[in-house]
C-alpha cells in the first residue's frame, strides 16, 4: 500500500487566467484537475465516471472489484479479468524485474497480516510463524498474465495481489490520454498526491512530517509526472517502537531505514508511482545505485534523527 501526500499543487507558469478546478473521489482518495479558464469541453461528470469505472476493477478495497474477485478465487487456471487489469499487473511486473522485484504486488497478505490492509488495523506485531505463513502465500514469480483473452493466472491458489503502488500513476497516464484527445493541452492531474503535467506548472515537495503547505523543494515540471512514496503519513506503534506501511517483500517485515519519502520525476505516472515505492524499499543506498543505474530523477528525504 502506499499514502503519498507529499506534493503540493502550486502554479501554472505559463498561462495568466485562473484556472479551472475540477475534482472528486476516487481510489480512497481525492482527485483534481486544474486546466485552462478557456477549456469547456472537459466534464467532472465524465472524468468522474471514467474514475469509477477504473476503481471498480483495481480497488482491493472493494470486495466487487476486479482484483478483489480475483484474489477470492483458488483456482490455478486462468482466470478472465479486465484488460486492464491485466496491463496493470504487467506494467508491476516489469518495474519489479527492473528493481530486483523490491516492488512485489504479490505481497497482498502480507499487508493484510500487519494491518494495513482492507482486514482493518491491528495493535500487536505479527509473530515471525505468522509472518513466514503469509510470506509462502506470496512471489511475483506464481503470478502470470495473459493479453488475449485477458487473463491472470496464479498457481499458487492462495496468492493475492494488490496494485495500489501502480494504479494511481496508471490512472493518471490514462486520463491525460483522454484529455489530450479532447483537445486540452495544458492541464495539471493530480490522484492522491501523485501529479502528472501537461506544460510548464511549478510543484512544491512538502517536507516530510510538516504541516500542510509546507514546502521544502518547488520543481518546474513540464510534461511529466511527479509521484511519491513515504512512511511517516501511515504507520503503528507497538511498545514504543513504530512500523512504517511500506513493506519489504524479501523480509516480510516493514523497512526501518533511514529514508522517509522517496520522489520520482518520468514521463509516466505509472512508471514513476512503482518505481518511487522500489527505491523507498531498497533504502538510501541499494535505493541511489538503482535510481543511477536507470538514469531517474530522484528527490529523496530521510528521517530526521
Amino acid at each position: 500500500m502506499r499514502f503519498a501526500l507529499l506534493l503540493l499543487l502550486l502554479s501554472s507558469c505559463s498561462r495568466d487566467d485562473q484556472p479551472v478546478i475540477l475534482g472528486g473521489r476516487t481510489m480512497g482518495t481525492t482527485w483534481s484537475l486544474r486546466m485552462d479558464a478557456q477549456a469547456r469541453s472537459i466534464h467532472q461528470n465524465d472524468l468522474q465516471q471514467q474514475l469509477d469505472a477504473w476503481e471498480a476493477i483495481l480497488s482491493h478495497w472493494r470486495p466487487d472489484s476486479a482484483i478483489s474477485r480475483f484474489n477470492a478465487s483458488t483456482s490455478t487456471d486462468w482466470i478472465a479479468v479486465p484488460a486492464e487489469l491485466v496491463e496493470v499487473v504487467g506494467l508491476a511486473q516489469q518495474i519489479g524485474a527492473d528493481t530486483d522485484h523490491a516492488l512485489d504486488i504479490t505481497i497482498a497478505p502480507l499487508i493484510d497480516l500487519w494491518g494495513f490492509g482492507a482486514t482493518g488495523r491491528r495493535d500487536t506485531t505479527p509473530t515471525d510463524a505468522e509472518i513466514a505463513d503469509a510470506k509462502a502465500l506470496c512471489g511475483w514469480q506464481h503470478l502470470q498474465t495473459r493479453h488475449d483473452p485477458p487473463a491472470l493466472r496464479k498457481p499458487l491458489p492462495g496468492l493475492r495481489i494488490n496494485v495500489s503502488a501502480v494504479a494511481e500513476g496508471w490512472a493518471l497516464d490514462h486520463l491525460a490520454q483522454h484529455l489530450e484527445s479532447s483537445g486540452l493541452t495544458h492541464f495539471l492531474l493530480e490522484i492522491g498526491g501523485e501529479v502528472l503535467t501537461r506544460g510548464e506548472w511549478r510543484v512544491g515537495i512538502q517536507t516530510p512530517a510538516a504541516p500542510p503547505g509546507e514546502s521544502a523543494q518547488t520543481l518546474l515540471i513540464k510534461d511529466q509526472a511527479i509521484t511519491t512514496s513515504g512512511v511517516y503519513r501511515q504507520h503503528f506503534s507497538v511498545a514504543g517502537k513504530e512500523y512504517a506501511h511500506v513493506l519489504d517483500p524479501r523480509s516480510g517485515r516493514p523497512i526501518e531505514h533511514a529514508l522517509a519519502s522517496v520522489s520520482v520525476i518520468h514521463s509516466s505516472a505509472a512508471q514513476a508511482d512503482g518505481f518511487d515505492t522500489a527505491l523507498l524499499i531498497l533504502g538510501p543506498d541499494a535505493g541511489r545505485r538503482l535510481a543511477e543505474k536507470l538514469g531517474l530523477r530522484v528527490v529523496w528525504f530521510e528521517r530526521e534523527k
